[in-house]
């Protein structure tokens, strides 16, 4: 995916999101996230690097507990499936409030692998080339460029300063943790400043005109991106309405939860 175009693939992922959201079917989001997660093992084959998969394991983490909370705060006054009380929370869940939590939980599910196969495929120069094609301002592009590249610097001098405390017993205790986790935030601060400056003289020596030069340009936005976008948009709202409640998940649990 990365010879795609920036712009198509963006305008693609963001057609199917909208789509997944205006639509009611469980089938819908189903489908986007079946298609999210075609797209990002074609773009990574599953390879992803350890930090991404820990958001992306937290991103899930919070969708399913998300989910939950809607299941279980149904309506009051429509027959439970399953009722109690958990410390302070008050648990209805209805037949409802039970599909709307699963649809919710497709939505996001898909909507994270779709951007992430976008995110995985587009590097930041193809994509602030692409922004500036569309006349986004100058400013902008110079800064997603700028920030991209120097964040990866700040991250190693964090992680530097991490290990060095680790290795002098900086998270022995709670308090010591907390004080080892603000020396090392103020400390990237501070080397924050002092790369700007650096950097400001460096790009200058190097005749810096805000603009990354790119030596293969990506691909343009074509109509065959809109054809695609809008034919399959079209698709799935009429798979939304010949599919409505064609699943049930309150019968999928039934056997499983003795409802």
């Amino acid at each position: 995916m990365l010879n795609w175009s920036p712009l198509g693939k963006l305008f693609f992922v963001l057609v199917l999101l909208i789509i997944g959201l205006l639509c009611d079917s469980i089938v819908v989001p189903l489908i986007t996230f079946t298609i999210g997660l075609a797209l990002m093992a074609y773009s990574t084959n599953f390879r992803v690097p350890l930090i991404l998969a820990l958001a992306i394991a937290e991103a899930i983490v919070i969708m399913v507990l998300g989910s939950g909370m809607i299941s279980i705060m149904g309506d009051p006054n429509v027959p439970a499936l399953f009722e109690g009380k958990f410390l302070w929370i008050t648990i209805h869940m209805t037949d409802a409030s039970f599909q709307k939590a699963w649809v919710i939980f497709f939505r996001a599910i898909a909507g994270v692998t779709l951007m992430l196969s976008f995110a995985t495929s587009t590097p930041i120069p193809h994509l602030a080339h692409a922004l500036r094609s569309i006349k986004c301002p100058v400013e902008i592009c110079e800064l997603i460029v700028l920030i991209y590249r120097y964040s990866f610097l700040l991250l190693e001098r964090f992680l530097v300063m991490i290990d060095a405390a680790q290795c002098r017993l900086g998270y022995n205790g709670t308090v010591n943790a907390i004080r080892t986790y603000g020396g090392a935030m103020a400390g990237t601060f501070i080397f924050s400043m002092e790369l700007a400056e650096k950097s400001e003289a460096s790009l200058a020596c190097r005749n810096y005109q805000g603009y990354f030069p790119i030596f293969h340009t990506p691909s343009p936005f074509s109509w065959k991106w809109l054809a695609a976008g809008l034919g399959l948009c079209i698709v799935l709202y009429l798979i939304n309405i010949y599919t409505m409640g064609w699943i049930d998940m309150v019968s999928v649990f039934a056997p499983l939860l003795g409802w």
